[in-house]
């Protein structure tokens, strides 16, 4: 079973052969590495190219955001399963091998979402990731963060995403946005097992974007979904408010005022805090 990994690549020269090299040193061996550069200006291709590894395949294009590139590299992907890795992330030895044990055994799955382990500065830390098993109310361990595919830590079918594929325009959350369409349509199943390494002084999540319309922030649709789905919008709607508040009060000035969602929020929060989290 052909596995791809997509790398989106722009200005990571310091970081790129240590992603690269996470991937050839996999317990699994039958992949491929399709690096997407998006018109990097530092030495990325350059370091890129020097590696001469013929599992590489390296697709130049202009500066279309994360996720265009993500796009272009599932488009032209030749394995049925893709993992994305941010060039300044890491993969556990044990990643392809993990997502390949759990879809020979789940052959009705869209998704395999697995654990992250998380690198800072002055501590590493395992990720809250507690559910081994199918994902029955997605958007409920969504909103308690029980799950949450994206990049680095989820294998994908590439006929979901060929469907589904990321909006172009969005380079902040992009995974979220993609995420909240998957989830309705997609057949999940989590691991407990940590498959990558996320670098967090690299992060750029928090950071707001000059043009709101390239944030997912700008997509939040609270008239679709039932509850739990509404209750992860606002979520998401709460949590970067603060980022753009002059979009937020002119777009969504009704949520400014629901005030029944707040206390609900805040009682889901409470009951997770103090029951799931224990």
């Amino acid at each position: 079973m052909l596995i791809s990994v997509i790398i989106p690549l722009y200005n990571k020269e310091s970081s790129i052969a240590q992603t690269l090299q996470s991937v050839f040193s996999q317990d699994y061996s039958d992949f491929e590495i399709v690096v997407v550069d998006d018109g990097s200006t530092d030495n990325s291709v350059e370091i890129v190219e020097a590696m001469n590894d013929p599992r590489i395949r390296l697709i130049k294009q202009e500066n279309g955001g994360p996720s265009k590139a993500r796009n272009t590299g599932v488009k032209i992907a030749k394995g049925e399963w893709i993992v994305f890795l941010d060039a300044d992330d890491e993969m556990l030895p044990n990643a392809l091998e993990t997502f390949k044990n759990i879809i020979n055994a789940h052959m009705d799955i869209d998704i395999v979402d697995c654990n992250t382990m998380f690198y800072s500065t002055n501590e590493n830390t395992l990720g809250y990731h507690p559910f081994e098993g199918y994902v029955k109310n997605p958007f409920k361990m969504f909103f308690y963060s029980i799950i949450g595919p994206g990049a680095n830590h989820s294998c994908f079918s590439r006929n979901i995403l060929l469907e589904n594929p990321y909006n172009n325009q969005i380079r902040r959350f992009e995974d979220g946005e993609l995420l909240m369409r998957l989830l309705n349509v997609a057949k999940v199943y989590s691991s407990t097992k940590p498959v990558a390494i996320v670098h967090c002084e690299y992060s750029c999540a928090s950071k707001p974007r000059k043009n709101v319309k390239e944030d997912f922030f700008a997509y939040l649709d609270f008239a679709q979904g039932g509850f739990w789905q509404k209750m992860c919008m606002y979520r998401l709607f709460i949590e970067n408010r603060e980022l753009y508040p002059e979009y937020g009060r002119s777009h969504y000035a009704k949520m400014y005022k629901r005030y029944d969602w707040l206390v609900m929020y805040k009682l889901l929060n409470l009951y997770a805090r103090l029951i799931l989290k224990k």
